[in-house]
Formats: structure tokens, C-alpha cells, sequence
């Protein structure tokens, strides 16, 4: 089928430009302009509007139990919301379970996916077996397709904590098989420092005092030698502190290390914690101060942080209400995949002539490139997937929605002029006007195969 999309802005890497693009067999055929006596199957009229690449969420957590709750979302509602706010791929995690094969693991996740994705979706996967057994699993799974492996300095009593040492012989062994990194730092022994005796864990913004910013940038520095020594692909997640922000801009020099935030980091501080219903915006690591959000910001502003992704771990509302006075029994995570394109767009929206190709090197072309998608994603190229938005910057003002379950949303007080007028994967119109083409199925690719 073909699909001719006239007289769009383009966004490419560099420019955006005033161009037609062709569709054809889910990939872009060629760039205008185009005859008018061109008969394609289906034409889409940009004029005035812009045409970004599909957008890529590369951490997000779906279909899922954490402890004894199960995530809000499933891939259904996760991958709805993403297509319908432009986002076209998304990756979410396997976690091997205890007494449980790694094989297994993946079987699982794979058959809770198939058949449920409105976009295209890939793994990260974070074994937990590391004797020579449960290596050749890992290797096994490298293997197969899936190509990230991600670790966590902390979270020792959910049996996912790998200390520096064991990271390092993970690092050493795969590193040279070309695996991505990602690593969850906060320094667990700093952590376990905390006397929370002395803490009122009654109140949410006790959070903050439990998991310092200091376990942070500890656990950073540390992961980062590891990668300048053993010249491994690390890639640091959901960075909340300018000081980790500032030992990975240095790393750079020496190692292929990569870095996200999440928006939360970007647009909500502390002061959240410390409303009458703060509990709902928990999540791991917590909130900062205003002082480091600010800092973050004109950090995200300079171009210091490579991506944004995030982080999206919805619980529903009432397995996040359901504590009394300790905050060690609520559930931590925030949603967010809806609220991606709108807060990365805002956060560039004072500079209007690039703030566009910002959005896209941010949230496409830079996960793309650094999770090897590219070209494949993350661009608008002739042969690239045709994962494509069209989108009014000026429409109706509208409030953020970032997931479509029954959980809270994580950014209530803001709104976006982004309009969502159609989303292609695979040079499918999946939307239409901000919403889902009525009786379309999901067809989503899993990208995890070799």
C-alpha cells in the first residue's frame, strides 16, 4: 500500500524542510515533491503541519509485577497510549524471577506481548543467576536477539542488586559481544546507612532522605569506571542529580557511555511529595530539590543528557492508596509514556526555530543511535520504517495524559498544544486526530530477533 504525505515540514535531522514523503511496504519509498497526477492509495495533506519520526520510549515497564503489585498497564493500554502521542517503538524489561530460568523469564514476557502491541517493542532483559549456568543463559538470550542487559547497584531484598564487582564480570564477559548496558545507580551500602529510625515513615517526603542523592552519584562514578576501563556501551538511566549529569559529560571523553532523565526530573521537584496525596508521585529515585531541578533542566537545555525516556511504572490507584503509615508499602512508579513528546517539546519551546528537531534527535534519533536502531528508526530516510507523525504544534490546548489505565496522573497541572492529526507504523495509519483509527489491530514488530 502506499501513502503520500504532501506538503509536510519536514523534520530531519538538521532542517525541517518543506517536502512530500512516499510510503510504501511500511517503508519510506522517497521525499517529494511528487506530480500531482501521482495516484497513491492514500494521500495525507500536511499542509501547515509537521511530520516528525516516530518517537521511541526506550524504558518503560508494562505487564509486570513488582513485589505484590502488578503494573497498571498492560501492552495493550501502555503501546495505545504511546502510538497515540506519536511514540512508535518502545522497550521494557524481563526480570528473571527467583527460581526461575532466564528462558523462562522471556517466554513469558514474549507471550504477553504478542499479538497486544500498537507499536513496535523490544526488551531489556536483568538476569539475576550469575553462576556459569545462568551465563550461558545470558548468553543464550544474547543470542536470540535481545541485546541490552540491564543491572541495578541497588534493590537487594527484591534479589535484583549486583554489587560492583559482579557488574564488572558481566561487563567484562558481554562487552565484547557488543551488549548494551543500562544500569540503575543508587550505592546500596550508602543506602543501607540510612537510620530510618529516626525518620517519620509516615510522610512521603521521607522518601527523599531515604535514598540521598549522594547513593546516586556514588554508584555513577563507580559504573563509570568499569565502562572506561572494559570500553563498554553504558547506559545510565533515569539520572536525577546535575552532579551524575556532569561525571557522565566527563566520561564521554574516555568511554560510550550514554545517559537519560525522566521528565519527572525535569518538571516536578520535592514540593510534590508534600501535598495532602505526595505518596502518588513516589518513585525510585525520588524527587529532588528545586535547586537540582533547576540545575537539571538547563543541563537537558545544554544538550549534557543524550536522551529522555521514562521511567513509565503505573500502579493503579488503589494499590498506591493502599497504605497507612509507612511509606515502604506504596508501589513505586509514576506513569508517564503519554507525557513524553509534550514535556521533552516544552522543555525546547523557547527556542522555536529548533525546538523541533530537539524533540526529535531527543526522543528519536539518539535512543535510535544509541540502542542500534538506526537507521531503521529514529530518522526520516529513504528506507527507514515509515514510523511517522503528522502533528499541529498550535492546536487546542489540551491536558497530558500519560497513560490511559486507572492510575494518577503524574502531571495533572499541565497542558499541550501538540496535536496528534495522524500516526503511521509501518506506513499503517494507526491515529487519527489523537486517537486510535477505530477496529485497527495490533500489529507492532517485536525488534529483539537477530
Amino acid at each position: 500500500m502506499k501513502v503520500l504525505i504532501r506538503n509536510g515540514n519536514v523534520c530531519f535531522e538538521n532542517a525541517v524542510e518543506a517536502t512530500d514523503i512516499l510510503v510504501e511496504n511500511g517503508k519510506i519509498a522517497g521525499l517529494g515533491p511528487f506530480p500531482e497526477a501521482m495516484p497513491p492509495a492514500k494521500v495525507i495533506d500536511a499542509k501547515g503541519l509537521f511530520v516528525l519520526p516516530g518517537f521511541i520510549d526506550i524504558h518503560t515497564h508494562l505487564d509486570d509485577q513488582i513485589g505484590r503489585f502488578h503494573l497498571a498497564d498492560t501492552y495493550r493500554t501502555g503501546t495505545q497510549v504511546a502510538v497515540q502521542n506519536g511514540v512508535t517503538t518502545i522497550y521494557t524489561f524481563i526480570t528473571q524471577g527467583q527460581h526461575e530460568k532466564l528462558s523462562e523469564a522471556i517466554a513469558k514476557a514474549k507471550a504477553k506481548a504478542k499479538d497486544h502491541c500498537y507499536c513496535d517493542y523490544a526488551w531489556h532483559f536483568t538476569p539475576t543467576v550469575f553462576d556459569e549456568q545462568g551465563y550461558r543463559e545470558i548468553e543464550t538470550a544474547i543470542q536470540s536477539g535481545l541485546r541490552s542487559i540491564k543491572l541495578y547497584t541497588t534493590y537487594k531484598k527484591a534479589g535484583i542488586f549486583s554489587d560492583y564487582r559482579r557488574i564488572e564480570e558481566v561487563v567484562k564477559r558481554f562487552a565484547p559481544r557488543d551488549v548494551q548496558f543500562l544500569v540503575h545507580c543508587e550505592d546500596e551500602d550508602i543506602l543501607s546507612r540510612v537510620d530510618t529510625s529516626r525518620l517519620d515513615l509516615g510522610k512521603p517526603l521521607t522518601h527523599c532522605l531515604m535514598r540521598p542523592k549522594e547513593a546516586e552519584i556514588k554508584a555513577i562514578a563507580e559504573v563509570l569506571n568499569i565502562a572506561t576501563k572494559h570500553q563498554a556501551r553504558v547506559h545510565i538511566v533515569h539520572i536525577s542529580t546535575p552532579e551524575g549529569v556532569e561525571l557522565v559529560k566527563r566520561a564521554r571523553r574516555e568511554a560510550p557511555v550514554t545517559c537519560e532523565t525522566a521528565p519527572q526530573y525535569l518538571w516536578l521537584n520535592d514540593s510534590w511529595l508534600q501535598k495532602p496525596n505526595g505518596h502518588r508521585w513516589l518513585c525510585t529515585p525520588p524527587l529532588r530539590s528545586e535547586r537540582d531541578r533547576q540545575r537539571l533542566r538547563q543541563q537537558a537545555s545544554a544538550g549534557a543528557i543524550d536522551l529522555f525516556a521514562t521511567d513509565h511504572c503505573a500502579f493503579k490507584k488503589a494499590d498506591k492508596d493502599h497504605w497507612h503509615s509507612d511509606i515502604h508499602s506504596v508501589p513505586n512508579g509514576i506513569a508517564g509514556i503519554g507525557a513524553l513528546p509534550h514535556l521533552v517539546y516544552a522543555l525546547f519551546q523557547s527556542h522555536p526555530a529548533s525546538a523541533l528537531i530537539e524533540l526529535a534527535n531527543h526522543i528519536a534519533t539518539a535512543p535510535a543511535k544509541a540502542f542500534r536502531i538506526y537507521p531503521r528508526k529514529g530518522t526520516i530516510k529513504v528506507g527507514s520504517d515509515a514510523d511517522l507523525s503528522v502533528v499541529d504544534i498550535h492546536g487546542r490546548a489540551k491536558a497530558i495524559r500519560s497513560s490511559l489505565a486507572a492510575c494518577y496522573e503524574t502531571y495533572p497541572d499541565r497542558s499541550s498544544t501538540l496535536d496528534f492529526k495522524y500516526v503511521l507504523v509501518h506506513g499503517e495509519v494507526v491515529v487519527v486526530n489523537n486517537k486510535l483509527v477505530r477496529g485497527i489491530l495490533p500489529q507492532g514488530v517485536c525488534l529483539c530477533r537477530n
